[in-house]
């Protein structure tokens, strides 16, 4: 089906196939990489988990300039909602793009009963007429970090290495001096029995939520073998620390990682992560991105995680908050009132 076919912009939902080949030709022209959340194994894993995914493609002229995915979302008094995490992804963005998408996301909201369209992308939010929306009304469970941790890993290994703090240092040379084993695994090959439990270890020991073992194996599943890989450390033949990360656009993502209780003087996860920043150069990336540190929107308690993080050396990365399209607005003013109250 088409939309908007007498406006400038010709914007259209799509099948997996069509919006893997847009993604292709948009990201090989842009300058800055792209998040694998908008990449087309993501919309993949999210549709596996039960979820509905949209695709559509932006054109122009015959000409594809943009694409993007969005995820539907339950929220609170019985809404509906897309999110589209980090997008869409455009060569050009301009205001008319924004009103064209506006109308059509007008035609997604009816087909699919949605009160609003979330666009989580920084270069949408720059052009847009539309104010981010106020970070009560952005923190949901579906919102990405507003902060992220990112590492140039194009230098040497030597210089990698001098740009950790001395502490993450120390903690890999103590995994070398406990003599930890290190494995590199393809998705495919990766041991979820194990990975899992040393999530649940660190999920118990630290005091927060971790998905059920499915959505791990849908991860696993869903990745190619050149689209991720898993880093496994173990100790005394115990598996003592685990990591997922994700390659898409020259970046490593660290998506997942977990540690045994066993091994906490060691701290073998810093070990993991110095495994997977040489895998990633190895992959041919030029960044590696932790994912997400300590915000003023979100307010999760990530200050170890945080410092952690960046004991690797790096950089902050902050994303400012969302735009709503808003499409039945007695419905999301009652979802924004009881956002601002709790």
């Amino acid at each position: 089906m088409r939309y908007n076919i007498s406006m400038p912009y010709n914007i259209q939902t799509c099948s997996i196939e069509t919006y893997t080949a847009a993604c292709k030709t948009v990201t090989d022209v842009l300058s800055e990489p792209v998040s694998f959340l908008q990449a087309p194994f993501y919309g993949n894993l999210q549709a596996t988990s039960g979820k509905d995914v949209i695709y559509f493609t932006i054109s122009r002229l015959d000409e594809v300039v943009g694409c993007g995915l969005g995820v539907i979302y339950g929220a609170a008094g019985g809404l509906n909602f897309l999110y589209c995490p980090y997008g869409p992804i455009c060569r050009t963005l301009d205001k008319e793009i924004i009103g064209d998408l506006d109308t059509f996301f007008r035609t997604v909201a009816a087909k699919h009963n949605l009160t609003f369209v979330r666009l989580d992308s920084d270069e949408v939010k720059s052009i847009s007429i539309k104010k981010p929306i106020p970070s009560k009304l952005a923190c949901t469970a579906s919102l990405q970090p507003r902060a992220e941790w990112v590492l140039d890993i194009t230098g040497s290994k030597e210089a990698l290495w001098m740009g950790f703090h001395k502490h993450a240092r120390y903690n890999v040379r103590l995994a070398e001096r406990a003599n930890a084993s290190t494995k590199t695994y393809k998705p495919s090959e990766a041991p979820l029995e194990t990975f899992f439990s040393l999530m649940q270890a660190t999920a118990e020991r630290d005091g927060f939520a971790i998905f059920d073992k499915s959505y791990y194996a849908s991860y696993l599943k869903t990745l190619t073998d050149e689209e991720g890989f898993v880093v496994i450390i173990t100790i005394d033949g115990k598996p003592a620390a685990a990591g997922l990360f994700v390659l898409y656009d020259a970046q490593a993502h660290y998506v997942f990682g977990g540690s045994s209780n066993d091994f906490r003087k060691i701290a073998p996860a810093y070990m993991v992560i110095w495994v997977a920043l040489q895998e990633a150069v190895k992959h041919g990336c030029t960044l590696f991105n932790f994912g997400g540190v300590t915000d003023n929107v979100k307010s999760q308690g990530l200050g170890g995680v945080t410092g952690f993080k960046k004991r690797f050396g790096g950089q902050l990365v902050e994303h400012a908050n969302p735009i709503d399209f808003v499409y039945k607005p007695w419905k999301y003013f009652l979802f924004k009132m009881y956002k601002i109250l709790h």
